[in-house]
Formats: structure tokens, sequence, C-alpha cells
């Protein structure tokens, strides 16, 4: 071990178990390591009997980006976010669309890295009047666990800290997100159980359970759907995952279809616009109140509309907000039905 790397740092959450193996417990896969070897994401390594994460403070990625990129239409609509991202990930999906950090190590010398402190990153969020939270995108942030931990636990209440993550985190993590302020997650889903648990190996009702913690603990969510033609494209897919938001989570979750363009290893077509819109139809039939479609530019479907009598209420240009007529308790003007925006009038609507 490179005692001088600053990026080796001891695990927060971890069992020992015989022989100098470990078990990780960060997320949901639980990695048993022998000594010397390191998990599915290549960011956690057994290192002498001690798990330990190697990419604290590393940034692949950091940008300034409105909240709406992430996907999250109803939280803090029209703010900004100091966004980062780091290397790995706990999932490998052969369609990702950032394949370039998520399935590379981090850099091998320290000194070929970009690392950054928490300190760093509260210094520039209060440094720029624009930056309104925190968020931790791009790659499986839970990977970025203690990093982002000790960045919530600095960064003043009035910034927000998201996530935007598949969520499959434990819920040892969940918990001490958010502990810390987490206070609103974009989750990302690939289908159903039927897909996901088949391809990608994984137990998606640990997400779902995960999903009505948050919920609970008054976390504001979002999810997104990555629609792929011959995959999870199939109209009982859809119903299925719209009831089980309905059911596990309420009718009011906003739930973003994004369409897939050929990435990785995968060279299925895109997405075409009429499946993708086939799909809205097909949510908003099944009883689910904002559904938007994503990497449609111009796309009406980006914008949101009274769940009640279908008025537009904000309107979006790609990924800026720029038309809004809510009243100023979040209301339809035209019906006065009760929107789920959050915070509870947020100041960064423009009139």
């Amino acid at each position: 071990m490179n005692v001088d790397d600053p990026r080796i740092r001891e695990a927060y959450l971890y069992k020992k178990l015989s022989n100098n193996r470990v078990q990780c417990t960060t997320c949901h896969v639980n990695c048993s390591l022998e000594e010397g070897e390191s998990g599915i994401c290549k960011t956690r390594k057994n290192i002498e009997g001690k798990l330990h994460t190697l990419i604290y403070g590393d940034i692949s990625s950091y940008s300034l980006h409105p909240i709406e990129k992430m996907p999250a239409y109803q939280y803090y609509p029209g703010s900004v976010a100091l966004t980062f991202g780091s290397w790995g990930c706990n999932i490998n999906c052969d369609w990702c669309q950032n394949w370039d950090i998520t399935m590379h190590k981090p850099p091998e010398k320290y000194t070929n890295a970009s690392l950054m402190t928490p300190e760093k990153v509260v210094e520039n969020a209060n440094f720029n009047p624009s930056i309104n939270g925190v968020c931790f995108s791009f790659n499986e942030p839970t990977l970025s666990f203690e990093f982002a931990l000790d960045v919530f636990q600095m960064l003043p209440n009035d910034f927000y800290k998201y996530f935007v993550s598949n969520g499959y985190m434990t819920v040892e993590v969940l918990d001490l997100l958010i502990s810390s302020g987490l206070n609103g997650m974009t989750v990302s889903f690939k289908g159903t159980e039927n897909v996901t648990d088949a391809l990608l190996n994984i137990q998606q009702r640990k997400i779902w359970d995960n999903l009505q913690i948050a919920a609970q603990r008054g976390i504001h969510l979002e999810l997104a759907y990555l629609v792929i033609p011959t995959i999870n494209d199939d109209e009982e897919f859809i119903r299925d995952f719209s009831q089980k938001v309905i059911h596990r989570l309420s009718a009011n979750i906003p739930v973003h279809f994004l369409r897939y363009f050929p990435s990785y290893l995968t060279k299925i077509e895109k997405t075409s616009v009429s499946n993708l819109q086939k799909t809205y139809t097909i949510a908003k039939n099944e009883g689910l109140e904002y559904v938007y479609l994503g990497n449609i530019p111009g796309h009406p479907f980006q914008n949101t509309y009274c769940p009640d009598c279908s008025e537009l209420l904000l309107k979006r240009d790609q990924f800026s907000l720029t038309f809004s007529q809510l009243t100023s308790d979040n209301r339809c003007p035209s019906c006065n039905f009760p929107v789920q925006i959050f915070p509870y009038r947020p100041q960064y609507i423009n009139k």
C-alpha cells in the first residue's frame, strides 16, 4: 500500500472474516475479498486484512449542472448543482452510457488523478453564488460514500445534497447519508426484476426497499428508466414498473423514461421516439401522475402538466426551466390541484 496516496482510506463499513478476508457492506453485492483482492466495483480493496476505498476525493468529472439534468424535474426547479463523479460501478451494464468512467479503474498513481478535499468542495460551493447544492453523479456515487459523507457533513444546510444512483447501497449506507444531510435522489432503473436480476445479477427488491425507507424519511425521489429496445421495452414491463412505483411508493413520484443510444458493448438501434411516447401513454394510463421523456430535446413531455386538468405548469427547454405558472403555494392556477414540488415553494422557480 502506498501510504502517501491520499485516495486510499480505510472503508467505513465492512466485516472482518477469517484468514484476513473481509466482506464489503457498502452495497448489496457484498463482495468477500481475499487479501490483495479488489471488489467488482474496482474501487475497494482488501489491504492487509482491512477494506480500503481507493477513490477518496478522486474526481473523474466536475461541473455545474442544472438539477434538471440529473434528471430531477420537481426538486428545486431551475437550480444549479455542483456535480461530481469518480470511477467504477457496482453493476456492470453492457449498455452503460458513462462506460468511460464506470468501467475503468481509478488512475494507478495519485499524481495522475484529480484530487479534491471536502473542504475544497465546500469552498467552491460557497464561492459561486449560482450554486444551490452539491450532487454526486456520473458513476455510481455509493462508491464515493466516505467522501460524500464528509462533504455532506461539512456543507452548510442552505445547500441541498443530492445523489444520482442505482439505489443498490446497503441500508447502513443509506441511513448514514440521510443522517448527514442527503435530501434528494434520482434512482436509475434498467428494467423490471425479470430483466435486471437475470442480466445484471442483482436483487432489485433491495432497491425498492431502499426507496421505501428513503420516502418514509422524507427524501425527495425521482426515478429514471432507460428504455432499451428488445431488452426492457415490453409493454408488460412498463406496466409492471409503473404499478410498483404506485404501490411501493406513490403515484406522484416523478418518473423519467429515457431514450437509449448505442453505447459500450450494446449496439441495439436507439429507442424510437414513437416507442418512448407509447411508454409514456402506458405509464400515464397505469396511474402515474408525473411522467417525463428524456434524451429527446424539445419534446413537450419534458414539461410538467397538471395531473388533474393537464394545464402546462412548468416549461423546459432541454435542461433549462423557461416558464412557470404555479401559484404561490404550488398549485395549478386552473384547478387548484396541489403539485408535488420539493421544497414547498422553491425560491429557484423563474416567473
